[in-house]
């Protein structure tokens, strides 16, 4: 642990990387630690990783397929923790007459994902080793990428027939019930491929740690207590909920979310992450790396033992 306070910056994007932060910053789980954390707060999640890279920042997030790309051309990014699975869902209609995904093949298909995004790259994995088919690539049409609300929206309209959603907004269905969820990726995808989908982690650069070692423990030490102190501390969720203005749903982002967070990074989280990677580079862009640097993923940093 540093000696002294360390001051170090951060950037986060909005939704649960601000939320997890925020919990550090109100806990004071920073200074617990001889840290204090600068927040940089960006409103487009994309620009979070580019922070990092550029070393306009100390610490940051950073999606798995991300963060393989910037170490393929030249960043010295590394992973220092795991902080979440895919857990999204996959919802119809409630009177919709599709009752499996095997019905969907060839129909009206939306995602907040880009196709070629992360979760977008988990859905299109999935969907063909479970089903025999991708779901996005054998749409009619093309997928109409969009945020939840309007997905949801032409839904009702009955212009899709099937939606991927958001973390906030699947939990939000699911807690309504207005919509039927058909697949859940947190359950049905390590059913079907045997770990976990490990894709969203903290990050900073092999540079930046060279030099302060005690401030990188200290970082994941406090990130590593706000994570055990959110899932096992239901009243954390009614901030969260305010936070994103539904404070009536509390229970229904607990639920969802405790089931998507990470309190625990060793051997088994990295390895879940390089077959991640293994699965869903097909669907990535073409140029993107086939190989990942086994360097990317540090296990130097671990928290400290209390």
């Amino acid at each position: 642990m540093p000696t002294e306070v360390v001051t170090a910056t951060i950037a986060t994007g909005p939704g649960m990387q601000d939320f997890v932060i925020k919990h550090v910053k109100d806990a004071e789980l920073d200074k617990k630690y001889n840290l204090n954390l600068d927040v940089r707060s960006f409103q487009n999640p994309t620009a979070t990783a580019p922070a990092i890279v550029q070393k306009a920042v100390d610490f940051g997030f950073g999606g798995l397929p991300t963060m393989v790309q910037a170490r393929a051309t030249g960043s010295d990014v590394i992973i220092i923790g795991a902080l979440a699975i895919a857990n999204n869902g996959v919802f119809v209609s409630e009177d919709s007459p599709y009752q499996d995904l095997s019905e969907l093949e060839g129909k009206r298909i939306g995602s907040f994902s880009p196709t070629n995004g992360a979760v977008g790259s988990i859905v299109q994995a999935y969907t063909e080793k479970a089903y025999g088919f991708n779901l996005f690539e054998e749409a009619e049409g093309e997928v109409h990428v969009a945020p939840d609300a309007a997905l949801l929206g032409l839904m009702d309209n009955d212009q899709l027939d099937v939606v991927v959603l958001g973390a906030d907004g699947g939990a939000l269905q699911r807690a309504a019930g207005e919509n039927r969820m058909i697949v859940d990726l947190g359950v049905d995808f390590p059913k079907e491929f045997g770990f976990d989908a490990v894709y969203l982690s903290p990050v900073t650069t092999e540079s930046y740690a060279a030099e302060n070692c005690g401030a990188v423990r200290a970082f994941t030490s406090a990130l590593h207590d706000a994570l055990v102190d959110i899932t096992e501390n239901s009243e954390v969720w009614s901030t969260y909920a305010e936070a994103v203005g539904h404070p009536d749903k509390a229970e229904a982002f607990h639920d969802a979310y405790t089931a998507s967070l990470l309190t625990e990074y060793g051997p088994e989280q990295v390895e879940s992450m390089e077959k991640l990677m293994e699965a869903i580079t097909p669907f990535l862009n073409p140029d993107f790396p086939t190989e990942v640097d086994p360097d990317l993923f540090s296990l130097d940093y671990l928290p400290f033992e209390e």
